[in-house]
């Protein structure tokens, strides 16, 4: 319950960063330096990814999880100071190496807490913490730009509450008692596997355990999220409407009730299909923003991208995660979630560039066939699979 409770806040704060564009256009910079700046701040989280699965491996999940919790705080009260470009941009790099840092190690510790065949299930509900935080965050910054924008006291208020969040999960995670005391010593200060044998290197171990065209469905999801955290406000801007809560209100809730009815889905009808669905569900909520004028026509494509997601994230981790050995998991972990970083890195930037030329319907048409291609690749390189599983029953992977 504690460790739900800490990643519901971590999110939260997280979420709150949804309205960081308007930040950046209060600075008086464009969706196209939004994009640059997004953009730049995922590359330091490419280069340290993989590091940290290796860390979470040999130190546990409690040291990456407070340290991120403390270096997310610090970088987002320090945006508020900022006087240059370079200056923000540093910042951000800072909070988006810290949040994977602390999202790497959720989604380590969900993978623990479960036996084998209900690991997807165990990553998907702790993943509930994380909607339950992704409809707080936007209401909340939604009720600070409610009033006055032209000041800088609202950004402070928002700069402070993402910071308090990240302070909440920290104090949480640090008055737990200490997992390896209970029995669970992979989510504890350091991992057993790796007491007494030095690490193996990290492109060794990628190289010989490469999970293969799930990389791909983490770049074309996590575009989707570019989408969700930073571009959906500034549609609503161009639109001629403010609020996006609606639209979290009512993704996160469909989420997370599809999550918990459907928890056996991925054990029943094959991780594989279930991500081709998710995607395909994504794909047709995004084309569905097309051409909205109001908020209320945020409702119809946060229910089929909730759906989406809450299909895609759980079978998605779990699938590359288990490619490679158990002492490995954070490190298999971390490079689905490297992937996610490059689908980020991506489309923040050639989202921000097409909307800037050519508007944001061009931008959901093409973010749309994306994800239709994605789940075509796919599903393509999955079949390739089976048949050599029947080919070659011992070098096959499961579903």
């Amino acid at each position: 319950m504690q460790v739900f409770a800490a990643v519901f806040f971590f999110m939260t704060g997280v979420a709150l960063q949804f309205h960081f564009g308007q930040f950046v256009a209060f600075l008086g910079f464009g969706v196209d330096t939004l994009g640059h700046i997004l953009s730049a701040g995922v590359v330091g989280t490419l280069l340290v990814r993989l590091q940290l699965g290796r860390w979470i491996d040999r130190f546990g999940c409690r040291r990456l999880w407070l340290l991120g919790s403390a270096v997310s705080a610090v970088s987002v009260l320090a945006m508020q100071f900022v006087t240059t470009l370079w200056q923000l941009i540093a910042l951000r790099l800072a909070s988006t190496i810290s949040m994977a840092a602390v999202m790497t190690t959720v989604a380590v510790f969900a993978a623990h807490m479960a036996p084998r065949h209900r690991r997807t299930e165990s990553i998907g509900i702790m993943g509930l913490a994380g909607f339950v935080g992704m409809m707080a965050g936007p209401t909340l910054g939604d009720w600070i730009f409610s009033g006055d924008v032209t000041s800088m006291t609202p950004y402070r208020v928002f700069f402070w509450g993402s910071a308090l969040c990240s302070l909440a999960a920290f104090a949480i995670i640090f008055l737990l008692p200490n997992p390896v005391a209970t029995g669970n010593p992979d989510v504890g200060d350091k991992a057993s596997g790796d007491k007494e044998s030095p690490p193996a290197p990290i492109l060794r171990v990628v190289w010989q355990y490469w999970p293969g065209a799930i990389l791909l469905v983490g770049v074309v999801f996590s575009m989707v999220f570019c989408l969700q955290a930073s571009y959906l406000e500034r549609l609503a801007e161009e639109r001629g409407f403010q609020d996006i809560k609606v639209f979290f209100l009512i993704y996160c809730p469909t989420a997370i009730v599809l999550r918990l009815r459907y928890r056996r889905l991925p054990e029943n009808l094959g991780r594989t299909r279930t991500v081709i669905g998710g995607l395909i569900l994504q794909a047709f909520g995004v084309c569905s923003l097309v051409g909205i004028t109001t908020e209320w026509g945020l409702v119809f494509p946060a229910l089929v991208m909730g759906a989406g997601h809450s299909f895609v994230f759980p079978s998605m981790v779990d699938l590359a995660a288990e490619r490679l050995p158990y002492a490995h998991r954070g490190m298999g972990t971390s490079l689905i979630l490297a992937a996610c970083d490059m689908g980020n890195m991506i489309g923040f930037f050639l989202m921000g560039e097409v909307i800037d030329r050519y508007g944001f319907d061009t931008c959901l048409w093409g973010l749309a066939g994306t994800l239709i291609l994605g789940a075509g690749v796919f599903a393509f390189c999955r079949r390739g699979d089976v048949i050599r599983k029947r080919r070659f029953p011992q070098g096959a992977i499961t579903r």
